[in-house]
């Protein structure tokens, strides 16, 4: 087996980088993996500082069989930036390890990947392979198929990403147009809003990808292999992201141990759905209380103030 091509983005968080980096080097097969490192160019609210920066961290001397480095001159934008990049490095590879600079990866990230991409290669229903898992009660060292992706630590192959661009999944929302129904199939049973995330792209208020390879893996009846245990974590909700806020929702150990078990049959894990949607669920429960939460720390200000007024 032929290790995948893996590629790094990064901007203007040298320390995110370099530690991501780090990371991909305990991975033993690493030292068998060619890495393509790319940095976007600066745009005018770009911190020179810190893009100079991550792009020296990108020029140190990283252990991999081979480091190609892909500075753009110009700033194409993370959704362009990301998309371009792939769909260039597809004319020369059959399949590809997708990384970004917020990521710490377990030591055992490459050699899942790999297996998993090497076992449903010829699978016309196997879009996508996760790195991170959504914490959830199963067995450690297996993985299972899921109807959901995840940006963070992922990988496919040529022929799926030729379709996502060539029929021009990744320029238009498709998911508006659809009922009702398979509207909120997309949306995790309502329970995360990514269609909103296309209308957002569309009227420039951020720039996103990652719902559009979504909506191409879900408008085609596809499926996605995520490992019971994640083997990413995923460090960039500091506050430093581009979309990323401060908080721990997405918060989840790094495995330890191999994922060597994988599904033969290709269907949804029921567990593994039960365990998906538990998780949504209590995600929006916390989101609900920390919006709440503020409110009433809001009240219990005005209220101190009305106490204090009427005791004068």
């Amino acid at each position: 087996m032929v290790n995948a091509p893996i590629v790094c983005f990064g901007f203007d968080r040298p320390h995110h980088l370099e530690n991501m980096l780090t990371s991909l080097e305990m991975n033993s097969e690493s030292s068998k993996s060619d890495v393509y490192i790319c940095i976007d160019g600066p745009s005018e609210k770009t911190d020179i500082s810190l893009h100079e920066q991550t792009k020296n961290v990108a020029k140190k001397n990283w252990r991999f069989k081979s480091t190609t480095l892909i500075f753009r001159e110009n700033n194409l934008d993370c959704r362009t930036n990301i998309i371009t990049t792939i769909s260039e490095l597809f004319e020369s590879h059959e399949k590809l390890i997708i990384l970004e600079d917020d990521l710490e990866l377990g030591k055992n990230f490459l050699k899942f990947m790999n297996d998993s991409l090497e076992k449903y290669k010829d699978s016309n229903n196997v879009w996508h392979v996760n790195g991170y898992a959504y914490p959830q009660l199963n067995f450690k060292k297996r993985a299972s198929i899921g109807r959901y992706i995840s940006p963070w630590g992922w990988a496919t192959w040529k022929d799926k990403w030729d379709i996502f661009v060539k029929k021009d999944y990744d320029k238009t929302n498709m998911i508006s147009q659809l009922s009702d129904e398979e509207r909120n199939k997309f949306n995790v049973e309502k329970l995360y809003d990514w269609e909103n995330i296309i209308i957002k792209n569309e009227i420039g208020e951020i720039s996103a990808w990652d719902a559009y390879w979504y909506q191409a893996v879900f408008l085609n009846d596809g499926y996605s292999i995520y490992p019971n245990k994640s083997h990413i974590k995923n460090k960039g909700f500091d506050g430093t992201g581009m979309h990323c806020s401060n908080n721990d929702d997405w918060k989840t150990p790094l495995n330890s141990s191999q994922t060597n078990h994988f599904p033969n049959n290709i269907s949804e894990t029921k567990l593994f759905r039960f365990n998906t949607l538990l998780f949504y669920r209590y995600y929006n429960f916390k989101r609900y209380l920390r919006f709440h939460k503020s409110k009433i720390e809001s009240f219990e200000n005005f209220r101190n103030f009305l106490r204090k007024k009427l005791s004068i």
